[in-house]
């Protein structure tokens, strides 16, 4: 007949046959994991906050997919294509105005002076609507 082992009570408080308690090693390895994902997390929003610094306009604030695709815009316009190319059209109160596209529910509006465009800002849907319908003067 086998001899019952016996069970022995580790510092932690905790009871065991082991030569370790693997309940602690397990909490301190789920800890330290966690730790690693947090540090990785901090490490990938100090890039992204970065990234901000780089931009012509203030784009902080908006969703992931409407900074992506307005730094798109922006780099096409910089580069010198054609407001038109990337479906942009004047304003009908203000011809020097132009709005372009940013997804479904956002913006580009951008001056246009001496030839050029300037951005000036990406506003929502509901932000676009109040200058669109000349509520808000553009400035």
């Amino acid at each position: 007949m086998a001899k019952a082992k016996r069970q022995h009570l580790f510092p932690c408080g905790h009871r065991g046959r082991g030569q370790v308690c693997h309940r602690c090693e397990q909490e301190a390895l789920a800890a330290a994991q966690t730790q690693a994902q947090e540090a990785m997390r901090q490490a990938q929003k100090q890039t992204w906050q970065a990234q901000f610094d780089d931009d012509p306009i203030d784009l902080r604030g908006l969703p992931r997919h409407v900074v992506d695709k307005a730094r798109l815009i922006l780099d096409d316009l910089q580069q010198g294509q054609h407001f038109k190319a990337l479906k942009g059209k004047r304003m009908i109160f203000d011809r020097t105005v132009i709005r372009i596209p940013v997804g479904h529910r956002y913006r580009l509006l951008c001056r246009e002076q001496d030839g050029q465009l300037v951005p000036w800002r990406v506003l929502s849907h509901e932000e676009y609507n109040a200058y669109a319908n000349n509520k808000r003067p553009v400035g």
